[in-house]
């Protein structure tokens, strides 16, 4: 029953009582008590007396509960807009700073919630009766699948792991989106592969606008790319990148591979020349393979013939070979 039904019936029934022994009796009662009388009164009034003082007394006692049950429920609710707000961070992988719940029921929950990151493929066809939480559901969704998504609403930080993940498929989908990625994202996993990305369409000065860092991956790009319209890279730049990159022989065989199909004969006997200077302890391994490739023996005769005794064993034993009629292939032994 209400508080309201009850204030209201409890006061009909206190008063039917009181006419009802009235229409029976009108006889007068008085009471002594402790030496001390109380003037007659009617019967009837002593007998709603009792029940209207438990009258009384059980409004003022519904009166206190309810206004504790009223504050209590006001805690509960403020808390559920809260854990709701929270709920909704949680699953963007927000930061949760305000945490801290007043009742009771949300304590243990808003403690896990920072813990929660639903896997969207997993929860695919569960449904939740809260229009954010569905919009946060379905974008999850869609980005883990590879779709690029306006994510601007949900308010995230660049280095927020769905961000991260739509940042991926942006550079899937076309490589120019480097440019944005290395100006918002702090994702040195990302930024990687967004570098490597730029490299494969951009001029080395857009490289350097965005403070790429040269690795052997990114010139391996650039050097595919030697041939291209608009596009230059010359020798002394990939001798300063590989310097760098403190290339090590096995390094410099591996670059000089890479440029066979970049540079015509004339132009790999000069880089090797080069390169033996730019790396007089590195880059001899990678001169004579050059040489040996181009079947230049009697530049090879020439080096070896001005080496150590212990040095090079290795092309010297080819250069036998040669000189006794074996014809081979270099990349079978370099």
């Amino acid at each position: 029953m209400g508080f309201k039904k009850y204030l209201l019936f409890g006061l009909v029934l206190v008063i039917a009582t009181g006419l009802y022994v009235y229409s029976l009796t009108d006889a007068t009662y008085s009471l002594t008590v402790a030496g001390i009388t109380i003037p007659s009164l009617p019967i009837a009034v002593w007998v709603v007396l009792p029940m209207a003082i438990l009258y009384i007394f059980t409004i003022i006692h519904l009166m206190f509960y309810g206004t504790l049950g009223f504050f209590r429920l006001k805690k509960i609710k403020n808390d559920a807009i809260k854990f709701l707000e929270n709920e909704k961070r949680a699953l963007l992988g927000k930061k949760i700073s305000n945490n801290e719940y007043k009742s009771e029921i949300f304590k243990l929950p808003g403690k896990v919630l920072p813990l929660l990151n639903i896997d969207p493929k997993r929860y695919s066809g569960y449904r939740i009766h809260d229009d954010g939480i569905e919009d946060i559901l379905e974008a999850k969704q869609k980005v883990y699948e590879g779709n690029v998504l306006d994510l601007s609403k949900f308010g995230l930080q660049p280095d927020n792991a769905l961000m991260i993940k739509n940042y991926e498929n942006m550079l899937r989908v076309d490589k120019s989106y480097a440019a944005t990625i290395l100006k918002k994202c702090k994702d040195e996993e990302l930024l990687k592969k967004a570098s490597v990305a730029m490299a494969e369409y951009s001029p080395i000065s857009e490289l350097q606008k965005y403070n790429v860092k040269m690795t052997k991956e990114i010139l391996y790009k650039l050097i595919d790319r030697i041939g291209e319209k608009d596009f230059e890279l010359s020798n002394d730049k990939i001798l300063d990148y590989s310097e760098e990159l403190n290339f090590d022989s096995h390094d410099l065989i591996e670059l000089v591979k890479k440029l066979k199909d970049k540079l015509s004969p004339d132009e790999r006997v000069k880089f090797a020349i080069q390169l033996i200077a730019k790396f007089p302890e590195n880059g001899a391994d990678a001169y004579l393979y050059t040489m040996f490739d181009l079947q230049m023996i009697d530049k090879v005769r020439d080096f070896l013939d001005n080496s150590g005794k212990k040095e090079y064993t290795k092309y010297k034993h080819l250069l036998f070979l040669k000189d006794n009629g074996k014809n081979f292939d270099i990349d079978m032994f370099v």
